[in-house]
C-alpha cells in the first residue's frame, strides 16, 4: 500500500515546464542577492515596499560607489614611499669649477711679437685676419672689443676699444669671410686649471693626490669650466669613508691680477651634478678668496612612474649629454632651435660642431628670444624614469689661518700671507654619510584596489559577491531558452 502511496505522488517540477513566474519565483528563492526574496514574499504590501526601497537604496548607492571608484582608478593617484639606505662604498658625483673671471689679463694684452704669444697657442686665426687693423695692439685686447660675448657698454671700457675700432674689426672679417672662434678664445685666453690649481689637489681619505690632469676642461657659453670626476673615461671615483674630509679637497687661486672682464665679482663658482648630466654655471656656489668653503653633500635619489600617471616620466636620451635631465632636455631644445632660426651655434654647444658659434649682436637677440619662449611642453622635457640629485650645505670661514700660510711660504708656494688671502680658496667637498635617501613613487590605487573596493561594497550593500552577476546571467539564459521552447514547441 505504501508503495502504491509512493507511485501515486505528484512528479516534482520540470524546468523545461515551468511558466516564467514559477522561473522568478524560483531565482529569487535561492539567489544570493540580499532582500530580493522579501520584495516578492506573500507578505503586507507595505513591508514589500519598505523592503524593495531598501534594495534600491543599497543598490543606488553602490552603483555610486562603483562611479567613484572608477573614477578614484582613471584619476591615477599616486603616494611616494621615502626610505634611506646606507652603503659601504658610494660613487663620488661630478666636481665642476668654473673661473668668474673670462680672460687672463696677461694673454689679453699679450703683444705678436711676444715669443710667448706663438708658443701659448695665442695666435689664433683670427689675429691674422685683423694683423693689419690691429698694427701693434694685441689680438686678445682686440677680439675682446669686437667679438667677445659681453655687452657694447663693457667693450667700450677697455683700453684703446672704440665704436670705430669695433666697426673696423668686424668689417676686415666680414670682407675675408673670416667668423671668430669663440669657443678657441675662451680656451687660449682664459685662466687655465693648471694655473689656478697647482698648490694643492687631493681627495679621499688616504689623501691620494691629484692635479690640473685630472680636470676636464668644458666650454660654456660663458667661459671655460673643470670638471674632476667627469667619468668621460668610463672610471668614476668612490668613496668608502664618511665626512667632507674623505672627499675631494683643493687649494684654488684666484690671481685677481689677472682679472679682465668677469661674473660680476671674484673667485670660482662649484658645481654638484652627476657624470654625463647639464650644468648651468650661474646655479652653483660662490667661493671667494680668503674663504675654507666646506660643502657637505647629501645624495638624493627618484623613481618616477610613467604615463598615464602625472608624472609621466621619460626615458628618452640626448644628443650632447649621455645622462638626461630636464635641464639638459631645455638646453638642447634651445641650442638646436638657435641653429635653425638663428644660424648659429651657442658656445659649447657639441651638437653641429661645423656651425658657426653665435658672437654678434644680432646673434644675440635671436637667442635671446628663443630662450624667452621655450618650455618643457614645447620641447617636451619631462621628468626621468630615474634621477640623482645631491643636496648641499655649505658653511665658510677664513683662509688661511697662519700656521697654514707659513707653511705655504716655506714649501715656496706663496711669497706673503697677504697675497694667500687676498687670492686663495681651500674647497672641501665630501659626503655628510655614506647613504642617500630614495624618493619611489607608486601607484596609490590600482587594479587589485579597485577590484577590491568594488568586491567589498558589494558584500556591504548587497550582501552578494561577483558570482550573483553570473546567477543573474545564467537565470537570463534559463529564462530566454525557455521562452524559445514555448514559441516552438508550445504544450
Amino acid at each position: 500500500m505504501a508503495k502504491f502511496e509512493e507511485e501515486q505522488k505528484p512528479p516534482k517540477p520540470n524546468n523545461k515546464n515551468q511558466t516564467s513566474a514559477e522561473m522568478w519565483r524560483e531565482f529569487v528563492d535561492n539567489t544570493t542577492l540580499h532582500g530580493i526574496r522579501y520584495v516578492f514574499m506573500r507578505r503586507h504590501v507595505l513591508i514589500r515596499l519598505l523592503w524593495l526601497l531598501l534594495l534600491l537604496s543599497s543598490g543606488g548607492y553602490y552603483v555610486f560607489t562603483v562611479y567613484r571608484a572608477f573614477n578614484k582608478y582613471y584619476s591615477r593617484p599616486i603616494s611616494t614611499v621615502l626610505s634611506r639606505k646606507n652603503l659601504k662604498e658610494m660613487d663620488f658625483p661630478a666636481v665642476t669649477i668654473c673661473q668668474l673671471n673670462l680672460f687672463a689679463r696677461s694673454k689679453i694684452l699679450m703683444t705678436d711679437d711676444n715669443p710667448q704669444f706663438a708658443s701659448s697657442g695665442l695666435n689664433l686665426s683670427s689675429c691674422a685676419v685683423t694683423s693689419e687693423v690691429r698694427g701693434h695692439r694685441p689680438c686678445g685686447l682686440s677680439l675682446l672689443c669686437c667679438c667677445a660675448p659681453i655687452s657694447e657698454e663693457k667693450a667700450l671700457v677697455l683700453p684703446n676699444c672704440t665704436r670705430q675700432y669695433r666697426q673696423d674689426l668686424l668689417a676686415v672679417m666680414q670682407t675675408s669671410g673670416h667668423q671668430p672662434n669663440i669657443e678657441e678664445f675662451y680656451q687660449y685666453y682664459s685662466q687655465n686649471i693648471s694655473e689656478f690649481a697647482r698648490t694643492w689637489c687631493t681627495f679621499g681619505w688616504q689623501e691620494t693626490e691629484c692635479s690640473a690632469k685630472d680636470f676636464v676642461p668644458v666650454v660654456t657659453p660663458w667661459g671655460m669650466c673643470y670638471t674632476f670626476n667627469s667619468g668621460i673615461d668610463g672610471k668614476v671615483k668612490s668613496v668608502n669613508t664618511a665626512g667632507v674630509s674623505s672627499g675631494l679637497t683643493l687649494i684654488l687661486d684666484t690671481q685677481t691680477y689677472e682679472y679682465t672682464q668677469g661674473k660680476f665679482s671674484e673667485g670660482f663658482k662649484v658645481l654638484i651634478h652627476g657624470q654625463g648630466e647639464y650644468f648651468d654655471e650661474w646655479e652653483g656656489i660662490n667661493v671667494g678668496p680668503g674663504q675654507h668653503a666646506f660643502i657637505a653633500l647629501s645624495q638624493k635619489r627618484f623613481e618616477n612612474l610613467e604615463k598615464p600617471y602625472a608624472t609621466n616620466c621619460t626615458r628618452k636620451t640626448l644628443k650632447t649629454f649621455s645622462t638626461y635631465t630636464p635641464e639638459g632636455c631645455l638646453h638642447e631644445c634651445g641650442a638646436e632651435e638657435t641653429i635653425n632660426k638663428c644660424k648659429c651655434r651657442i658656445a659649447g654647444y657639441k651638437g653641429s660642431p661645423e656651425i658657426r658659434t653665435c658672437t654678434s649682436s644680432e646673434d644675440e637677440t635671436c637667442n635671446y628670444e628663443i630662450d624667452a619662449s621655450l618650455d618643457e611642453d614645447i620641447c617636451d622635457c619631462q621628468v626621468p624614469c630615474t634621477q640623482t640629485r645631491y643636496n648641499t650645505e655649505v658653511s665658510y670661514s677664513r683662509f688661511p689661518d697662519t700656521g697654514t700660510a707659513n707653511a705655504l711660504i716655506l714649501d715656496g708656494y706663496y711669497d706673503n700671507e697677504q697675497y694667500q688671502r687676498d687670492n686663495l680658496v681651500l674647497l672641501q667637498v665630501g659626503f655628510k654619510s655614506l647613504s642617500y635617501e630614495m624618493q619611489k613613487q607608486e601607484p596609490a590605487y590600482d587594479s587589485n584596489s579597485l577590484f577590491g573596493e568594488i568586491g567589498g561594497n558589494m558584500g556591504l550593500f548587497l550582501g552578494c559577491s561577483l558570482l550573483t552577476i553570473c546567477e543573474f546571467f545564467d537565470f537570463l539564459v534559463s529564462f530566454l531558452a525557455s521562452r524559445n521552447r514555448q514559441t516552438t514547441h508550445p504544450v
